[in-house]
């Protein structure tokens, strides 16, 4: 039996340590309640994140996991977690980094012990200076993803040359190309190249400091600084002493003037000290308009290489990659080629269908087939769609779901129903069509591309930032209504 957690436990504040022991806890009763595999797919990789105005919070590693959670399995959690404390608790789920980076677990040993931790995947140890490689490993990538490495980056014809550039920029940093220029839409793979950069150089060059971040995470530093006058020299010097500096999403700098001032003085600084920057956006630097002049200028001064979307044989290839690193057992070959047919869009969505079928499979009890991803995907893969997404099919469907006339999108109202609706419908047809940026403003009422690059910029935060949940169904929706639009 497990011991119960005392009435009252949810009067004050748990330390972590409460928390994990009674997560543990509940799972043990979970374990009764739900076959082995789905339990061991659903929640080897959660954390306990706090106990908040009655509600028990639980960190998940992605959107996926968190909506089927929420929706199949919320009330036998709540069940256990009440067994555990006492009393009743509702059950929040969010999707948390630290859940993504959790170790697996083997399953229980027959005899009632504990699960042994499996070690997240590492990059692989090579000759000279390994051993003292790999504690700086431990030590200097604290924010990077042990996923994110060379050996699980598929190479195809979108992103050969992107890679070459990335080995050797990892072998011999700022000797051949700096500053490097990574450019892609989002979710074709340049957080996970960029990583693999960090990760590489580690291992081949223990003796140098690798700094991997964020654009958001620089503006953020950036800011908290200036407000303390006293911690700003501490700022340049986190980011100047670095002998390799990698800046992810690049074009949040827009609007942020003071932020790109800094930035200018950093790259200077570090590209004069013969130190290698590696910088990714979503679009090449002459298209960053929002941002000074001189830094575009920086960034177009070294190599700009691109990613593409992925091809038939590509996706297959990453598909095929995933399921041997993750373990998945696949009952019928022709699943990974039929997934790679359907979802064409980016790698995240790759991934993310491939999880869903397992998933599918495992709460069925069943192995993964064709018929069976076929039902676990219906509802997320468009139909096919004979005509190309057009700006005017985007207005309309947007001003349909939101109640709106397409005139009050391409007019200048600026309620908060319209603004919101019409960052959308730029987003979308920045995202569906092949316009250009100029073309976009042109029929929302002639407004300036700029414009368009703020409403795109501000939607992709919203997405990433996670505070609109709605907001991912509400796109899915509309681009699906849209591709099957006839």
């Amino acid at each position: 039996m497990c011991r119960r957690v005392p009435r009252g436990r949810l009067g004050r504040t748990l330390t972590d340590d409460e928390l994990t022991r009674i997560w543990e806890a509940a799972k043990k009763h979970l374990r009764g309640r739900i076959n082995d595999s789905a339990f061991q797919f659903w929640f080897d990789r959660t954390v306990p994140l706090g106990l908040e105005d009655g509600a028990f919070v639980i960190g998940v590693p992605n959107d996926f996991a968190r909506e089927w959670i929420e929706r199949r399995l919320a009330k036998q959690v709540a069940e256990a977690l009440t067994e555990v404390l006492g009393d009743a608790v509702e059950v929040r789920v969010v999707v948390d980094a630290r859940a993504a980076e959790a170790p697996e677990t083997r399953p229980a040993a027959d005899d009632g012990s504990e699960p042994a931790a499996q070690a997240p995947p590492q990059p692989q140890q090579q000759s000279r200076g390994r051993s003292r490689g790999s504690a700086r490993v431990a030590r200097a990538v604290g924010d990077l993803n042990p996923r994110y490495v060379f050996d699980r980056f598929v190479t195809g014809p979108n992103n050969q040359y992107a890679t070459a550039v990335a080995h050797s920029v990892a072998e011999s940093p700022a000797t051949a190309y700096n500053p490097v220029f990574i450019y892609a839409d989002t979710g074709l793979g340049k957080t996970h190249l960029t990583q693999a950069i960090a990760h590489e150089t580690l291992v081949q060059h223990p003796e140098l400091q690798v700094r991997y971040v964020t654009c958001e995470r620089f503006t953020d530093d950036f800011i908290n600084a200036v407000t303390d006058k006293g911690r700003i020299e501490g700022f340049k010097q986190t980011y100047r002493d670095n002998d390799v500096l990698i800046i992810d999403d690049v074009q949040f700098l827009a609007e942020k003037q003071q932020t790109q001032v800094e930035f200018f003085h950093t790259f200077n600084a570090l590209y004069e000290a013969g130190k290698q920057l590696v910088i990714t956006s979503d679009r090449p630097p002459r298209e960053l308009e929002a941002l000074e002049e001189r830094l575009r200028s920086r960034f177009g001064q070294g190599v700009v290489v691109d990613i593409g979307r992925p091809d038939l044989e590509t996706r297959i290839a990453i598909l095929r990659k995933q399921v041997k690193w993750e373990g998945f057992e696949i009952a019928e070959p022709e699943v990974l080629e039929w997934i790679a047919q359907k979802v064409t869009t980016n790698i995240r969505e790759l991934y993310g269908a491939l999880t869903r079928a397992v998933g599918f499979a495992s709460i069925q009890g069943t192995e993964v087939t064709l018929e069976n991803t076929k039902e676990a995907l219906k509802d997320i893969l468009p139909k096919a769609y004979q005509h190309p997404v057009t700006i005017e099919m985007v207005q309309a469907e947007v001003a349909r779901q939101f109640g709106l006339h397409v005139n009050d999108l391409r007019g200048n109202r600026r309620t908060q129903d319209v603004a919101y609706a019409r960052h959308i419908a730029m987003y979308l047809s920045r995202e569906l069509t092949e316009a250009s940026l100029p073309q976009i403003g042109s029929r929302f009422g002639g407004r300036h591309h700029t414009t368009v690059i703020h409403a795109v910029d501000k939607v992709d935060r919203q997405l990433k930032d996670g505070h609109d949940p709605q907001l991912q169904d509400l796109l899915a929706l509309i681009s699906a209504r849209l591709k099957t639009a006839h």
